[in-house]
């Protein structure tokens, strides 16, 4: 975003001019009533000539509704605003970082086949970060049944080759395990379990008062490099979870993954 003119009581939108952050890059709780109100303000100022857009935070603004409300069997709802089911499957997102793969435009004219397209380790890693177990033979079957037939759903062939166990329970509560949520006492948080105990975990990790900024390769770098994540693998500890969060930024709010390192 880019200011044009001065702009006067909106504290949280300027706070996102002044740090050079998107709307994608929205610093609130995702859902949250502030979360909400800062596309309410961002919409006004940009009707109103105050500030310029990227082209994905204008495409947002112009073809959804999300920052204003609605009415839903008498509750006043936020519209446009994707909430997590409870029927939720972590699947769909690799699934979908699945199709990503395949649709690439830096490889589909290189590759023979759709198995030349997909990193099988970054699957089978992401599978078992959710606690699932990627069964590599019936995953390259369903890859190959997929090529013959060039009907690709990278869902489909998760669903042909993992077992996956998606709740546990913490404090008497039934949780999802392995999927970071927004909110608690820092940015981020998730429920792990500890393979030598058993026993689960939450992990709390991010600060506050820092943002992800995931379209800054640079910053990633320079991040993944400071924190050494290549030598986090520890799912209990809070390194690994900052390492690695954008693997799960769709789910986060934000407009997609990112494969490899923060």
């Amino acid at each position: 975003m880019i200011q044009i003119k001065n702009i006067v009581g909106l504290p949280s939108l300027k706070y996102h001019l002044d740090n050079d952050l998107t709307l994608s890059e929205n610093v609130y709780r995702y859902s949250s009533d502030s979360f909400i109100q800062l596309f309410a303000d961002a919409r006004d100022a940009w009707r109103d000539g105050y500030i310029q857009l990227n082209e994905e935070d204008s495409l947002l603004l112009e073809t959804t509704d999300i920052g204003e409300y609605g009415d839903y069997n008498g509750m006043r709802v936020p519209l446009d605003l994707p909430m997590v089911s409870p029927n939720y499957n972590p699947l769909f997102e690799i699934g979908a970082l699945i199709d990503e793969m395949i649709e690439d435009e830096n490889t589909i004219d290189e590759a023979a086949s759709i198995s030349e397209m997909i990193d099988f380790d970054l699957i089978k890693e992401l599978v078992e970060s959710i606690g699932g177990k990627l069964n590599l033979e019936k995953f390259t079957k369903a890859v190959q049944i997929q090529n013959e037939t060039f009907d690709y759903n990278g869902f489909d062939m998760l669903k042909a080759s993992v077992d996956y166990i998606p709740e546990a329970e913490y404090k008497g509560k039934k949780i999802q395990l392995n999927k970071p949520k927004r909110g608690g006492s820092k940015k981020f948080y998730v429920y792990v379990k500890n393979p030598k105990t058993g026993n689960v975990k939450k992990v709390s990790f991010g600060d506050n008062n820092l943002s992800v900024k995931f379209k800054k390769p640079g910053a990633r770098a320079s991040f993944a490099a400071r924190h050494k994540c290549a030598q986090k693998k520890d799912k209990t500890k809070a390194g690994y979870w900052s390492c690695n969060i954008g693997r799960y930024w769709k789910s986060l709010g934000g407009s997609k993954n990112f494969s490899g390192y923060w």
